[in-house]
């Protein structure tokens, strides 16, 4: 085995989790970790901003609270895209009573997991979104 493929082997996805519920943010972190994921993090769309001019590394996705304190999460999302084109984007809400899609200026194509969710459908919508987004690149 070369080198590089040594390297591919121990690359692991990472997410980059937005969500103002520090809670959230720790069990997902664990829920990820076990399964395989790296994940930074931010809980406003400031620090969302902040977090992604300075991390160096690669981002393989972002996991993005719809309702944020200072922000709506699909414009936080866009903002976020402009800088980091690749990104594949997965939004969540435990928001049952609004429709994400509709009142969130999201598209039929954006992929939503609503809270709660258990760590196997954290994983699945991740890994669909990162081949999506390979997919159209």
């Amino acid at each position: 085995m070369s080198n590089e493929q040594a390297e591919e082997l121990k690359h692991k996805p990472v997410v980059f989790f937005v969500d103002d519920e520090d809670g959230i943010r720790l069990v997902v972190r664990r829920l990820l970790r076990a399964r395989g994921f790296d994940m930074i993090g931010a809980s406003s769309a400031e620090e969302a901003a902040e977090v992604l001019d300075r991390y160096e590394g690669d981002i393989d996705v972002v996991l993005m609270d719809i309702a944020l304190p200072d922000g709506w999460g699909g414009r936080v999302a866009q903002r976020l895209l402009a800088v980091r084109p690749d990104l594949a984007i997965v939004y969540t809400t435990g928001m049952v009573e609004i429709d994400p899609i509709e009142s969130g200026g999201l598209t039929g194509s954006d992929a939503v997991l609503r809270k709660p969710f258990t760590g196997d459908q954290l994983v699945e919508t991740l890994n669909n979104a990162m081949a999506s987004k390979r997919g159209r690149s």
